[in-house]
């Protein structure tokens, strides 16, 4: 009887660590249902759905980076600079749209390789140099700019993302294969054993046989993709290019993955729990918005989530 219990008590720990973003996600859904008025609509709930596709990719992004044990603060700055480049591309210079979208991943990925190779071959903590690295694209996305927006983009640029699918649109159908690519990296296939093994310990992993600067620096890369990406979309939702778009994201994207599972000491991450992660925390935003309540207070929520994180993480290592 006694095994009976114990083996019950490990299946529950065991899926509470690897599905527990969906457990929080179902509780926050069913209190917002029962609590707030209008939330438990279709349209609403659909809303909640398009608005977290794009937080989606950007959390896909940090996770891969948070699993090495890094942290990669200058997504929200590679946003901006992303949508004012695909911004200049496709309204200034007429490129073809394709053109227009591949050139601008492409500048997300010079991003990421700066981020990586900053970090891995010269060792500045990931903290600082994204932190950096931030700041001189902020200020390059404002002098390209002249620190105005581009509006009225043309009518075919916004088709790739707002076209509309069953309720929802190509923004959500794009981040969904996101995911699908992402669950393959991470889940089925070396890559992602490799990101486990080199944020839990990284000199053994190197031992083992990884190349753990190259591991190191492909993560920065994706996540900066995953921001130019999320640039790209963004600037066709709002039908405007700006230098500051996507600056609030870093921290809300971080604190997703966080209460999707993933560790800020590394090792630790999934694509069901940054996806279930975004949609919990889009869930305690679109209460606010119905409730009228300041939207400071949702800033302040992602503030504790992090130090109960945190404080979570160094008591667990503590009894470790």
């Amino acid at each position: 009887m006694s095994n009976t219990r114990t083996e019950t008590s490990n299946v529950l720990v065991r899926f509470l660590k690897t599905k527990g973003s969906i457990v929080i996600f179902i509780v926050f859904w069913l209190c917002a249902s029962l609590f707030v008025d209008n939330f438990f609509s279709l349209d609403n709930n659909l809303l909640i759905i398009k608005q977290a596709a794009i937080p989606v990719i950007c959390c896909l992004g940090i996770t891969v980076v948070l699993m090495t044990g890094g942290i990669d603060l200058s997504l929200g700055y590679t946003i901006g600079l992303s949508s004012i480049v695909v911004g200049i591309f496709v309204k200034t210079l007429h490129m073809p749209i394709p053109l227009s979208i591949l050139l601008t991943l492409l500048v997300g990925l010079l991003v990421g390789i700066m981020n990586g190779v900053i970090i891995q071959v010269l060792k500045v903590p990931a903290f600082i140099t994204t932190l950096g690295t931030g700041y001189v694209i902020y200020g390059l996305a404002q002098i390209v700019s002249s620190g105005s927006n581009i509006n009225r983009l043309p009518a075919n640029f916004r088709v790739v993302g707002v076209t509309p699918i069953g309720g929802l649109n190509t923004t959500v159908l794009i981040a969904l294969c996101c995911c699908v690519l992402f669950y393959y990296l991470l889940h089925m296939s070396t890559y992602g054993r490799s990101l486990q093994a080199f944020g839990f310990n990284p000199n053994a992993a190197k031992m083992s046989g990884i190349d753990t600067p190259l591991l190191n620096i492909s993560v920065y890369v994706l996540c900066s993709v995953c921001a130019a990406l999320a640039g790209v979309l963004l600037t066709i939702r709002v039908n405007c290019a700006q230098p500051t778009m996507g600056n609030d994201m870093t921290f809300e994207v971080i604190t997703s993955a966080i209460l999707g599972g993933a560790s800020l000491f590394g090792g630790i991450g999934t694509v069901i729990g940054s996806v279930f992660g975004v949609l919990s925390l889009k869930i305690i935003e679109n209460c606010i918005n119905l409730l009228n309540v300041s939207y400071y207070t949702y800033q302040a929520i992602q503030s504790i989530i992090i130090m109960l994180a945190i404080i979570f993480e160094n008591v667990k290592n503590r009894k470790l």
